[in-house]
């Protein structure tokens, strides 16, 4: 049982980095005119989602100890009874908003990653293995290795201006905008898809 659940969050994480990698790359467009390689924002696009999980976690918490730790049960009964929304949207909108705006601001700091060339460090990496592996040729064979191609980093393309602050804040509101969007089609979608499920059977 332990290792579906572990695939199931892992799924799931996959695709909420998805989604966020797409928002995010629509954003970039948007406020720097480049497109952003895919491969490259995978890694802001997890440091994103891993801080808006820890985020929503403790604005769970947050809204459990308003509501006297039965926020799950209050929650539910909304479902069914739409009156309890306005008795509790004050704790709910309270919440919700200092995590929205908090996680907007920081999101904007996770974006700053897209500014490391990785390209450059592999490259680095890869320029140094290959110096280790010519010396260790040429004390073993007693003569140099022959390299038809450059030891340079000059071959490295240079990548897109580095993103500002300001931007970074745009492109992180922006993104979430778009990320809203993506999350409410996937949802109205899947709940078309559940009733379509429901009625065949």
């Amino acid at each position: 049982m332990w290792l579906i659940t572990a695939l199931l969050v892992v799924v799931i994480f996959l695709l909420l980095v998805v989604i966020m990698d797409t928002a995010m790359k629509l954003a970039l467009m948007i406020t720097t005119l480049y497109n952003y390689d895919t491969k490259k924002l995978f890694i802001p696009a997890a440091l994103t989602v891993a801080l808006w999980a820890i985020l929503l976690f403790g604005c769970y918490n947050s809204i459990n100890a308003s509501l006297n730790n039965n926020a799950v049960d209050v929650i539910f009964a909304m479902i069914f009874d739409r009156t309890l929304v306005q008795e509790y949207q004050g704790i709910l909108l309270r919440s919700l908003l200092s995590t929205f705006l908090i996680g907007t601001l920081l999101q904007s700091f996770t974006y700053y990653t897209v500014n490391i060339n990785y390209q450059k460090i592999t490259g680095t990496v890869r320029f140094s293995l290959k110096k280790v592996f010519r010396k260790m040729y040429k004390k073993i064979f007693k003569r140099d290795f022959q390299n038809k191609g450059t030891d340079s980093l000059s071959e490295i393309q240079r990548g897109p201006k580095k993103l500002t602050f300001v931007r970074a804040i745009i492109t992180s509101v922006i993104s979430m905008l778009i990320t809203i969007v993506l999350c409410y089609l996937l949802f109205m979608v899947g709940t078309l898809l559940s009733e379509k499920f429901i009625n065949i059977f």
